[in-house]
Order: structure tokens, then C-alpha cells, then sequence
């Protein structure tokens, strides 16, 4: 047995040990994964005319992109953008027509199916010419949509057979019109897709575990695609299922034909939240069955979170999301969610090229380098750009669903009670795994007191670094060299729209919560009521401002100053749903 002497200079041996070893660790970190496929495509919902020219496909290949998915596919068809096999084949024959073919039926003459499947032919033959790999992206089975599931069946079923039949011939179809598509992606909710569930009123499906019956159907078409292009891979988009029923499917499906595309985090692609824990798990599973993954995240600047905005530039950000979901285990790709614009200038989508180019590039290294080409400006765009991308991660979008599309939300808020809008459908995810990512996924009853502080609290320091971005941005932006000046101009406009947007939900929340303070002060309370009646005060007239209009509250001021009872009895109060507001004002009724 050593002594104690021994036992103490053995321990500071390996301590001494362990230390060099870390240090070692650290200096020589292992170099971040290299993926197969960098998946982009032309246009975005909400700016869906972009051309499909040589001049843009070269753009895209000088950024790294080396995959090109064929159509936007978005739930609204932006410029009649393909969504479903249906829209470019047309219904084999021996199929009945569905109560949801009919009800698309003028969308799918058999003139538009050929519009369709013309651009699709010269898309997939520039990007074969220019060397990029190709990827149909569609929703099956094809509903009658919105569905009334779960209490009418859906029109079309994974769990009956004539289903499988017309996709194994669609798919047939598709390949035999298309030989130039390498890959599919397919999406079996939202996409005008839907599964029933099994607690719902489907005579087949009820009782049978959901994982069952989609793994049987993705693993068909993944087979009939692997038959038709031995070298063919089905992406399949597990996309509202709760957590839990992806890991069973993942237990179910035939690795050998099919693999996963999936969001960045559970509950949506946000800009702020890549790589949760559900996201890492989907990796540890799939590199334990050998299943290729797709990361999707943003790419480029155009975001559902940003829309209407379609210049605010964050490549900080987005440099920090490819990053983290590079980093969360073995990936084959990563793919861009929404759409891309390679024709304007978007520092979000250069920022991509740069990590394509070296996924261990450094924050500094990384913005030095993407604004050397501003010149004599370079220094302080730089800094504009950390700081706006420090806003976007620091802005609440895991409140509720609305808290996305923000500059859709209209500034001049109700003088009711701020409440905090939640967001639900239907579907697994929603009513299992989304509601723990979301603080907000109903409206049952009004946030708590604390919970309106913490967004007021967050609002407030999201807008303070955009302030600070803006500051920055003012000082050089007669400096912008004349190539980059309009993108920058509109950057800074935008962002300004958006710090209006969120210190409005800040005003809002910070008068309700002031008004309940003077509603329920105790009587012994005098200098707390006076400091609150001073700092609504106070509030009330900044948000006037930041409104751009004198009322609504200059009324609510006069009243305040005259009679503050009755102001109280009138101003920020709870109230049913008044419908003045739409859905993205998320703190008015």
C-alpha cells in the first residue's frame, strides 16, 4: 500500500496529467464534419419570382451549394409553385379521384400540370448541365384540405391500400417523366398532406400506433423510388409527429432507401434555437441505424421568422446556427428551409459560403472577412452586423409560434390587457412536444404577471442591441460602397421597423402588468404607487411615440392625468377577442 506521501505526489502526477492532456485537447480541436449535400433552392415564399438562370445556379455553386431542390413547395403555392405529386403528374388510370382532386380540379387542368412540368424540366436540365444534384420536394398523402381529421376520416389514408397503390404509381409516373430527379423529399403533414390518427374516426387507423402506419408508407415509397434510381434516396420530413414517434419510426424505417430531413429544433427552423436536445437525439439514433440526416435550417436572409423583412442582416447568427447544427452529430446534409436569393446582396447567405468553405472558421475570422468588400466601412459593419444578429438571438421566439412574421404585427396595439398569443393545430407534435418548446401554445387564460415581465424584459433588451446596431450602422452608411448601399439602406430601414415592433409589445406588456400594480397596491403602499403611475406615465408617451400616431393614447393620457380611477376601470383590462388585431399582433386580443 503506497503512504500518503506517495498517494499525494500520484495525484498531482495525473492531475498534472489530465491538465497537458485538456490543453492538448483544446489546441488542436478536431476539424468540424464536412457534409455530402448543401442543399439550396431559387426563390422563397414570400419573394418566389427568382430567376432560374445560368448567372443564378453559378452564384449558388460559387457559395458551395452543390444540391438544388426543383420547387419552393409551400403550403400557400407561391407562383404556382408544385406541392404535391398531383401538380406536375397527372392521376394514373384505374385511380378514383379523391374529394381532395376535386376539389383541386381547376388547379390541376391538364394545362397547368404541363405548365408545371415544363419548368420543372428546364430546371432540372440547367442544374444536371451545371453539376448540381436535384431534389423533388411534395406532401402525400394529398388531402382535401384544411382536414376535419379527427372527426371526418381523410380522404386519402396511409393505412389503405388503394393509398400505397396510387403513390407507387405516382411515384412511377414521376420518375418516368422526370428521369433527371435524384432525390425526393416528401412531407406527410402540413404540405397538403395529413395522417389520421389513431384515436380519431378512421375505421382502419383507429387504435394502431401512428409510427406503424407512416413507417409502412415512407418505406414504400422509398422502395418504389430505389427500384426506379438504384442510387435514389427518399428524404422523409417527420414534421409534426410528437418526439417520441419519431424515435419509434426511426426503429422502422428501411434504412437502406430512406432518409431524414428534419427541422433544426422540434418545434420550428429558428435562427436562435438550432440543435435541441430532440435534435441531437434524432443524430445518436440515425448513426446507430446508418440513416443519412438532413439539417434544415436558414441559409440566407429571407426567413419565415423575418417575413415581410427580406434585408436584415444576422450572418452572425446564421453563422452560429450551421455551427451548432453541424456540430450535433453525423449529418449528410444540410439544406435550407424557406429559399434562397442569390441575385442580392444577403451577408446571411455569403456568411454560408464561408462555412461551406471552412466549418471552423471563427466570429472574427468570419466577419472580417465577409465585409472586407465594404472597404474603408468594413470595421464598423462588422460590428453592425454582430450586434443585429445578438438582437434577432436575444428577441423571445420561443413565446409562442406568432412571435414569428413580427413585421407583420401592427405597432398601434389595443390598450386592453397584454396578453400573449399561443398557436395550435391538431397534429401530434402540436399537442405533445411543441407545447414544451413554446411557452404559449393556447390561449386557456392570461399569462401570469411574471411571464409578461419576462417577454416585456426580453423585448426591451432585443431592442436595445438593435438600437445599438443602428447607431452603428448610421455612423458609415454614407460610406457603403455604391454596389452594397441599397441593401444596406434597406438592412437598417428594416431593422428599424422591427425595434418599432418590439418595444411596441414591450410598451404593452410593461402597462398592463403597471396597471395591475396600481389596481391591487395596498393602502400603505404610497411611494410604490407613485413610482408606477409615474413610470406609466412615462411609458404611455414613449409608446406614443414609438407608435407614430396620437391615438389612441392620447386619450388614455388625459384620462390617466384627470381621473385615475376611471382610467383604471377603462385601460388595460382583460377583454374576449375583439378581432381588431390580426394574428401576428401577438399581445393584443
Amino acid at each position: 500500500m503506497p503512504n500518503n506521501k506517495n498517494r499525494t505526489a500520484l495525484a498531482l502526477l495525473l492531475w498534472t496529467a489530465l491538465l497537458c492532456t485538456d490543453r492538448s485537447l483544446n489546441a488542436h480541436p478536431a476539424p468540424a464534419q464536412r457534409v455530402d449535400y448543401k442543399i439550396g433552392f431559387l426563390g422563397a415564399p414570400c419573394h418566389p419570382e427568382v430567376d432560374w438562370s445560368e448567372a443564378n445556379l453559378q452564384r449558388m455553386k460559387k457559395l458551395g451549394f452543390n444540391v438544388l431542390q426543383l420547387n419552393i413547395a409551400w403550403g400557400y403555392r407561391p407562383n404556382d409553385e408544385p406541392l404535391n405529386l398531383e401538380d406536375v403528374v397527372a392521376l394514373p388510370p384505374g385511380f378514383t379521384p379523391t374529394p381532395g382532386d376535386r376539389d383541386r380540379k381547376e388547379l390541376r387542368t391538364p394545362e397547368k400540370i404541363a405548365a408545371r412540368s415544363g419548368k420543372l424540366k428546364e430546371r432540372i436540365a440547367l442544374s444536371r448541365r451545371l453539376g448540381f444534384g436535384t431534389l423533388f420536394h411534395f406532401g402525400a398523402p394529398n388531402v382535401l384540405y384544411p382536414p376535419m381529421e379527427p372527426e371526418v376520416p381523410l380522404d386519402q389514408c396511409v393505412s389503405d391500400e388503394a393509398t400505397l397503390a396510387r403513390y407507387t404509381a405516382l411515384i412511377q409516373s414521376f420518375a418516368a417523366k422526370f428521369p433527371g430527379v435524384d432525390d425526393l423529399l416528401c412531407y406527410t403533414y402540413d404540405q397538403h398532406a395529413w395522417l389520421c390518427s389513431e384515436a380519431g374516426s378512421c375505421p382502419r387507423c383507429h387504435g394502431v400506433p401512428l409510427p406503424e402506419r407512416v413507417s409502412k408508407f415512407v418505406n414504400t415509397l422509398g422502395r418504389t423510388w430505389r427500384q426506379l434510381h438504384p442510387k435514389g434516396v427518399l428524404f422523409w420530413e417527420p414534421w409534426e409527429l410528437s418526439a417520441g414517434q419519431v424515435y419509434q419510426c426511426m426503429d422502422l424505417l428501411d434504412a437502406s432507401c430512406v432518409a431524414l430531413s428534419i427541422h433544426s429544433n422540434i418545434a420550428e427552423v429558428q435562427v436562435a434555437l438550432p440543435a435541441d436536445r430532440w435534435f441531437k437525439n434524432v443524430l445518436t439514433k440515425a448513426r446507430d441505424r446508418n440513416i443519412p440526416v438532413l439539417g434544415e435550417l436558414w441559409t440566407g436572409g429571407l426567413t419565415e421568422e423575418m417575413e415581410p423583412f427580406t434585408h436584415i442582416a444576422t450572418p452572425l447568427a446564421t453563422l452560429r446556427a450551421l455551427r451548432a447544427v453541424n456540430s450535433a452529430g453525423k449529418l449528410k446534409g444540410i439544406k435550407e428551409y424557406y429559399g434562397n436569393v442569390p441575385d442580392q446582396e444577403d451577408p446571411n447567405l455569403r456568411m454560408t459560403g464561408l462555412f461551406f468553405r471552412n466549418p471552423d472558421i471563427s466570429d472574427d475570422a468570419a466577419l472580417a472577412t465577409l465585409a472586407k468588400p465594404y472597404g474603408a466601412a468594413a470595421k464598423t459593419v462588422a460590428e453592425y452586423w454582430r450586434l443585429a444578429s445578438e438582437a434577432i438571438e436575444m428577441y423571445p421566439w420561443d413565446v409562442s409560434w406568432l412571435a414569428r412574421e413580427v413585421g407583420r404585427s401592427d405597432p398601434s396595439h389595443l390598450l386592453t390587457a397584454a396578453v400573449l398569443k399561443g398557436a395550435s393545430w391538431q397534429t401530434p407534435g402540436w399537442q405533445s412536444t411543441r407545447r414544451t418548446f413554446f411557452m404559449r401554445s393556447d390561449q386557456t387564460e392570461p399569462p401570469n404577471f411574471w411571464m409578461r415581465e419576462d417577454i416585456q424584459l426580453r423585448f426591451e433588451q432585443c431592442a436595445a442591441k438593435i438600437q445599438a446596431a443602428r447607431l452603428a450602422a448610421l455612423t458609415v452608411q454614407t460610406k457603403i460602397p455604391a454596389l452594397y448601399r441599397s441593401a444596406f439602406d434597406q438592412s437598417v430601414s428594416e431593422l428599424g421597423a422591427f425595434e418599432i415592433r418590439v418595444r411596441a409589445y414591450a410598451c404593452h406588456l410593461r402597462e398592463t402588468n403597471l396597471a395591475d400594480l396600481l389596481r391591487s397596491a395596498p393602502k400603505d403602499a404610497a411611494g410604490g404607487r407613485a413610482r408606477n403611475l409615474d413610470e406609466l406615465r412615462a411609458l404611455l408617451v414613449a409608446d406614443q411615440k414609438n407608435m407614430g400616431t396620437e391615438q389612441p393614447i392620447a386619450e388614455a393620457l388625459k384620462l390617466l392625468d384627470t381621473d385615475l380611477n376611471r382610467f383604471l376601470k377603462t385601460y388595460f383590462l382583460p377583454t374576449a377577442p375583439s378581432g381588431q388585431k390580426n394574428g401576428w399582433t401577438i399581445t393584443s386580443q
